[in-house]
């Protein structure tokens, strides 16, 4: 029960009226300061919906955080893309963070099409379940859109919203959230990554992460995002025939360190 507590003092502040917290990303994003929506290539895994139009033939990513290092706090996902006649592709997402007493559950679905060399389109639905003890449960459908172009040579820009028609389940406010970013690759060995994230209910979070390849084999990442401030850092490793295993950890001023691993495979067109 003092977990629930902590969790419940947790979404208040920074959420107000909204139900369903942010969910945490997987290693290599949160490593990124969470600033990724600017991607053309889904790299790390697809977290705008346009990404699908340039995904590999199949990937596999299934990770996991510790929030705030909080042994009783577990946040799992997995995700599974697959490309669809080398333009568009789908990917399944499902997400689980809970502790005792309350859990929230999310499951996407999503598709994304490559109009061009340059644009490509993608949406998503999403079903969200939140469940605590003596409080019931409560469950939502909501969808998102993307897009994704490559307006300079070497520099992409991104942009997503969710729930763009705000829903209330039990009162509170889903939250709506329009992300854009964008991205820069001066070489094919190191990129820059830059978001803004805003919903109706809180000040635009700033977003911005780094992300070099001293090997081909090695990549090293290291993020910051606002509001409040917070650092992240991490490394992936590229292992034999497409498997991939990333670390990261994100510090929170008051609430301390959230690690984070992932391992994922992919397959080129």
């Amino acid at each position: 029960m003092k977990y629930f507590a902590f969790l419940l003092l947790l979404i208040a502040l920074p959420l107000r009226a909204q139900v369903f917290m942010t969910p945490f990303e997987n290693a290599a994003n949160l490593a990124m300061g969470s600033a990724t929506v600017g991607l053309q290539q889904p790299i790390n895994g697809v977290t705008n919906p346009a990404q699908l139009g340039y995904a590999p033939q199949i990937g596999i990513f299934a990770y996991s955080a510790v929030p705030y290092s909080i042994s009783g706090w577990q946040s799992h996902g997995f995700q599974v893309t697959k490309s669809v006649q080398q333009r568009s592709g789908f990917s399944l997402d499902i997400l689980h963070s809970g502790i005792e007493g309350y859990a929230e559950q999310r499951a996407q679905l999503s598709y994304g099409r490559k109009l061009s060399e340059k644009f490509a389109l993608g949406g998503g639905i999403q079903g969200m379940r939140v469940s605590a003890d003596e409080y019931g449960s409560r469950s939502a459908l909501t969808f998102l859109v993307g897009i994704s172009a490559r307006v300079l040579p070497r520099f992409t820009i991104g942009a997503t919203i969710q729930n763009p028609a705000p829903q209330r389940v039990a009162g509170e406010t889903i939250a709506n959230i329009l992300k854009i970013g964008g991205v820069w690759r001066p070489s094919d060995l190191f990129l820059v990554s830059t978001e803004i994230a805003k919903d109706l209910e809180r000040p635009a979070q700033i977003k911005a992460g780094v992300e070099y390849k001293p090997i081909s084999l090695v990549r090293l990442r290291l993020g910051v995002r606002s509001y409040p401030a917070r650092t992240s850092f991490g490394a992936g490793f590229a292992l034999k025939n497409g498997l991939h295993l990333d670390f990261g950890s994100e510090w929170h001023p008051v609430l301390g360190f959230t690690p984070a691993a992932m391992v994922s495979w992919t397959r080129s067109k």
